[in-house]
């Protein structure tokens, strides 16, 4: 049985790797409390953040400061990004619970998905994304995991936090519970329907449209029949055609958003209460459905 409790990583490095703890961040821990009421929100923290945004997410964190490891069986950790792949492991092996990505706003509660050991949710066409995990502790696919960092090397940048744990649940199925790609990973970092989100649709968008429309075409032709659901390509020709509405009923239905920080961050550091009180994007009226009346009215006491 997986805790009810939720794990936040953040600060590992002393400048907060360029992002700031923003807006966004806030939502994120905002919503994880909303949606999942856990009993604790731990932040395991090696730099305090500091900030407006801080402050006001502060009261709902259990803060655990942390020395992130520098290296696993004797190989070295050098990316704070490649630390915190670890740190998060070893959180999890230790207390159990859900972990997720200071960028992962909560939609629904992941109450259904705790009687599983372990579970999550396919990357399209890169394997099992790291950003969202749930682990009983102790849990026994954790461990296997974990040993695979033997032969870790830094260079290979997502091998050991995507495609390691992909290849190992094929391995052992029995370990795993695995959500499909619109549980916790909708839309992918290069959908062009992300704008949805955002309610603007640049022109280079369209003619990116057009390119998808024959980069992708053959290969679904081709691969519709031969591959498995979970092995299939990421079908963004199928998104544009439903368009923004069905983009927002499909993420109503998501357990969480991945809002892909390192990819979006011009978006997402523009994100006000403002522009989630008035805004038209799917991303502003699925944070107005989340936070509902009683909360709502805590983002006109922000900015």
């Amino acid at each position: 049985m997986i805790p009810n409790i939720i794990h936040f990583i953040f600060g590992l490095k002393s400048d907060f790797g360029g992002k700031p703890f923003s807006f966004i961040h806030l939502l994120a821990v905002l919503t994880a409390a909303k949606v999942n009421r856990p009993s604790k929100i731990f932040l395991h923290y090696a730099y305090e953040p500091t900030g407006e945004w801080w402050e006001r997410a502060k009261p709902y964190l259990t803060l655990n400061q942390v020395t992130p490891p520098s290296e696993i069986f004797g190989r070295p950790l050098e990316h704070f990004a490649h630390r915190a792949d670890v740190l998060r492991l070893e959180v999890l092996m230790q207390h159990g619970g859900i972990y997720l990505d200071m960028d992962v706003v909560c939609i629904n509660s992941f109450a259904p998905l705790l009687p599983n050991d372990f579970v999550m949710g396919v990357e399209p066409g890169a394997g099992l994304c790291n950003a969202v995990m749930l682990a009983s502790s102790g849990a026994e696919f954790i461990r296997v995991w974990y040993e695979k960092y033997r032969g870790f090397d830094g260079a290979q940048w997502a091998h050991h936090s995507v495609s390691v744990p992909y290849r190992l649940a094929k391995q052992h199925p029995w370990l795993i519970h695995i959500q499909d790609e619109y549980s916790f990973f909708y839309p992918m970092h290069d959908d062009v329907t992300h704008f949805y989100l955002w309610n603007r649709t640049p022109l280079w968008v369209r003619r990116r449209v057009i390119e998808k429309i024959s980069e992708h075409i053959s290969v679904h032709i081709r691969n519709a029949f031969s591959l498995s659901k979970r092995d299939r390509p990421y079908p963004p020709l199928r998104h544009l055609l439903h368009g923004k509405r069905w983009q927002f009923e499909k993420l109503s239905q998501s357990f969480c958003v991945h809002l892909w920080e390192s990819i979006w961050w011009n978006d997402l550091q523009k994100m006000t209460p403002a522009a989630i009180l008035e805004g038209a994007g799917n991303f502003a009226r699925l944070i107005r459905k989340v936070l509902g009346e009683d909360q709502l009215p805590l983002l006109l006491k922000f900015g």
